[in-house]
């Protein structure tokens, strides 16, 4: 018998789906950096690619072992070019706003139901997007002090963004 609602199952399996999206979405994006030549923004946004698959992976694995069945559904291709790399972060910071606001919405549901297993698995995440939101909120505070984004500062924001990636994944 399942421990959670069919209706709950539902919503957890669209967002099974953003999460897949996020990290097509960071996929693309990452592929883009590493066509212009900036090897810290590609390789932090690869791995932030494979961080959103975990999230994903996590989904998965609650809904399975609450007694119903992960689905992958149809997604549209994310976009894949633009026009700088501020434009790049620009549009992370906002996808990261939507994924907060869908894992908020997913906590009003669980505790409009008195699901408190699921709210319980939806803690992380909430942590997780504070994090997000913060950590992507310093790199566009960087691209408004640095400028203009080209020549040395372009190079400057690259190692920026690189460094993040190590530190993050020191700590």
């Amino acid at each position: 018998m399942p421990i959670i609602k069919e209706e709950t199952v539902k919503l957890l399996n669209e967002h099974l789906n953003e999460e897949h999206y996020s990290a097509n979405l960071y996929f693309n994006m990452a592929g883009w950096c590493e066509k212009q030549g900036l090897k810290g923004c590609s390789s932090f946004l690869y791995n932030h690619s494979a961080e959103e698959h975990t999230h994903l992976e996590k989904f998965r694995e609650y809904i399975n072992k609450a007694g119903g069945q992960a689905i992958m559904g149809q997604m549209k291709a994310p976009e894949c070019n633009f026009n700088s790399v501020a434009e790049l972060f620009e549009k992370v910071i906002k996808h990261e706003e939507y994924i907060t606001n869908c894992i908020n919405k997913l906590v009003g549901k669980a505790m409009d139901d008195k699901d408190y297993v699921t709210l319980k698995f939806l803690e992380w995440f909430v942590e997780e997007q504070l994090e997000e939101e913060e950590l992507f909120n310093d790199i566009i505070k960087r691209i408004k002090i640095l400028g203009d984004l080209e020549g040395r500062n372009l190079h400057t924001f690259d190692k920026f963004v690189g460094n993040l990636d190590k530190e993050e994944h020191n700590s």
